[in-house]
């Protein structure tokens, strides 16, 4: 119930009128200081930028890259088209999509490489991860062309997950508590092992909050995911 209800109160927050002040997601150049990632500009902010500044703002509307010299609002005016409904699907923690493997292009995971859940755990990702509902933790898995035994260590306690071939989504092992400040070694069949350190935090109501989170949690490959989905052209399985 109480997932439920976290996730009609996002899909309800995203499809309101009313967005908060973009996140600043990235940040290179002169200006950096002046914006760190993680700062939460107010709507009606004008950005300052100088040569060789660019900086990535995120909000509900969508991603936007704004580059110097220049003056700029800290908002466009117009909303990315499907940037509301992208992010309500990837931002919910019962989530059960599943999605073809491919190539990954610019450092960012692509549509076809990347997770369609922001809380699923990616087997081939090694960082701190943050989650949302420790209770319905997931792992993912870009490729689902063989069958795949999982082992996860951590928190005095060990499990296994079988992910058989075609699948690319499954539970997190029972046995294992997921506790916050805990690290799990993840060994899976034909892949690098993974090291990660879970860290709990609680369920964002919009997508400004979730930017903001994982930005001071340090969830680097949450934050990369959320941008590229958040993108022109993203859609969330």
């Amino acid at each position: 119930m109480a997932r439920g209800f976290a996730a009609a109160a996002l899909t309800a927050a995203l499809a309101g009128t009313a967005f908060a002040g973009p996140v600043v997601v990235r940040a290179v150049g002169p200006s950096a200081r002046a914006y760190p990632v993680g700062k939460q500009l107010a709507d009606s902010a004008q950005l300052v930028l100088k040569p060789g500044d660019t900086l990535v703002l995120l909000d509900a509307r969508g991603t936007r890259t704004v580059s110097g010299p220049g003056t700029f609002a800290a908002v466009s005016n117009g909303t990315r088209a499907g940037a509301t409904q992208v992010a309500s699907q990837i931002l919910k923690t019962n989530s059960a999509s599943e999605r073809r493997g491919g190539a990954v292009r610019g450092g960012l995971p692509t549509m076809d490489t990347r997770s369609p859940n922001l809380w699923f755990v990616d087997l081939s990702k090694s960082g701190t991860m943050c989650v949302a509902d420790p209770a319905t933790v997931r792992v993912w898995r870009v490729s689902g062309a063989k069958a795949a035994d999982v082992k996860i260590t951590g928190a005095g306690a060990s499990g296994a997950v079988n992910l058989p071939a075609g699948a690319t989504v499954a539970d997190w092992p029972k046995s294992v508590p997921v506790t916050n400040g805990a690290e799990y070694t993840i060994v899976t069949d034909g892949m690098a092992p993974a090291k990660i350190k879970v860290v709990t935090v609680p369920m964002p109501s919009n997508i400004e909050d979730t930017a903001s989170q994982l930005i001071a949690k340090g969830c680097n490959t949450q934050l990369d995911l959320l941008i590229a989905t958040t993108s022109a052209g993203g859609n969330a399985g």
